[in-house]
C-alpha cells in the first residue's frame, strides 16, 4: 500500500495533527537538549519531556485499540475526542519551541499598535480595576476556555448528531492549527512578560481559589513563552458560539456570557493585547470557511 493511500485513510484532522505533532515533538526534544547543553538557559521547558512521554504512551495505546477493536464504541468515542487532545499537546510543544524556531518577536509592535489605537495598552490601563475578588472572577472565566472550546462539539456528540459534530469539531481544530502557524510566523510574548515594568499592581487573588490553580498551570510553561498572536481564546470561543448558534441555539445563550467574560479576562489578566483578540476573531470565520472545503477535498482523495 502506498504512503498516499495510508495517509488518506486517516481523517483530515488526524493527518493535520500528525503534520504538526511530529515536527513539534522533535523540536521540543531538540530544544530541551540544547537548553541542557547550554546550561545557562536553565529549565526553560519544565515538564516538557514528561508530557511527551505520557502523550506518546497514550497514542500507542489508542492506536493498538483502533487496530484490535475498531468497532468498539469506547474506542470510537476516544477517536472522536482525540483531535482536541492532540491540539492541546501541540500547543504545549509550541510553547516550548516557538522562540527556538523563530527569534523575530513582534510583541513590541503589537503593544505599539494597541497604544496607537487606544492611547494606552489596555492590559496596563485595566490594572486600575484590580481587586482580589475581580481577579478570581477573571481567572474563572479564563480557565473556562478548557470546556468552552469543545463544548458545542460534545453536546452534538451526546445528541448523536454526527454530521453536525464533525462540522463543529473540524472547524475548531482547523482554527487551532491556523493559529499555531501564525504563532510561529509572528512570535509574540504576552503583556505580562513584555510589559512587566509597566504594571504597578499585582494580580493577587485568594490563596486557594482559581488564581492558585492558574499560577500552577502557567508554571508549566517556559519563561519565554511565545503564543500571544492571534488569540485562540478569542477565535476558538467565537467558533464555539457560531456552531452553537447554528446547531444548538439554546446552548448559545448559555455560552455567550462565559465567552464575553473570557475575552475580558485575557486583557485583565495580561495574557493578550487587544489586537490579538481582533486577529483571533478574524481567524474564526476563515476557519469556518476553510474546514468544510478542506474536508470535502480530502474525502475526494480518499475515495
Amino acid at each position: 500500500m502506498s504512503l498516499a493511500r495510508v495517509v488518506f485513510r486517516l481523517r483530515v484532522e488526524e493527518a493535520i495533527a500528525l503534520a504538526f505533532l511530529l515536527p513539534t515533538t522533535y523540536l521540543t526534544v531538540a530544544a530541551n537538549e540544547y537548553a541542557r547543553e547550554a546550561g545557562v538557559l536553565g529549565d526553560r521547558h519544565p515538564g516538557g519531556m514528561a508530557r511527551l512521554a505520557v502523550a506518546a504512551a497514550g497514542v500507542v495505546v489508542l492506536a493498538a485499540a483502533l487496530w484490535l477493536r475498531p468497532r468498539s464504541r469506547v474506542v470510537k468515542g476516544l477517536r472522536e475526542v482525540l483531535p482536541f487532545l492532540t491540539c492541546i499537546l501541540v500547543y504545549t510543544n509550541l510553547h516550548d519551541t516557538i522562540g527556538f524556531v523563530n527569534p523575530h518577536d513582534v510583541h513590541h509592535a503589537l503593544a505599539a499598535l494597541d497604544r496607537t489605537i487606544f492611547g494606552v495598552v489596555p492590559a496596563v490601563w485595566a490594572e486600575r480595576f484590580i481587586t482580589p475578588a475581580r481577579t478570581e472572577v477573571m481567572q474563572f472565566f479564563y480557565m473556562s476556555f478548557a470546556w468552552i472550546a469543545p463544548s458545542t462539539s460534545l453536546i452534538l456528540l451526546a445528541q448523536r448528531r454526527g454530521r453536525e459534530f464533525r462540522a463543529a469539531t473540524l472547524g475548531v481544530v482547523v482554527c487551532f492549527y491556523l493559529g499555531y502557524l501564525l504563532y510561529v510566523v509572528f512570535p509574540a510574548a504576552p503583556p505580562r512578560l513584555v510589559l512587566v515594568y509597566e504594571f504597578k499592581r499585582s494580580l493577587q487573588g485568594y490563596p486557594h481559589l482559581f488564581s492558585n490553580l492558574s499560577a500552577r498551570a502557567f508554571a508549566l510553561l517556559p519563561v519565554d513563552s511565545r503564543a500571544a498572536f492571534p488569540s485562540l481564546h478569542a477565535g476558538v470561543s467565537l467558533l464555539a458560539l457560531y456552531y452553537a448558534w447554528r446547531y444548538v441555539r439554546g446552548w448559545f445563550w448559555v455560552l455567550l456570557p462565559f465567552a464575553l467574560g473570557l475575552w475580558v479576562s485575557t486583557i485583565y489578566l495580561r495574557h493578550h493585547y487587544v489586537v490579538d483578540l481582533v486577529a483571533g476573531w478574524m481567524l474564526a470565520p476563515v476557519a469556518a470557511w476553510v474546514a468544510p472545503r478542506l474536508d470535502g477535498w480530502w474525502q475526494s482523495k480518499a475515495s
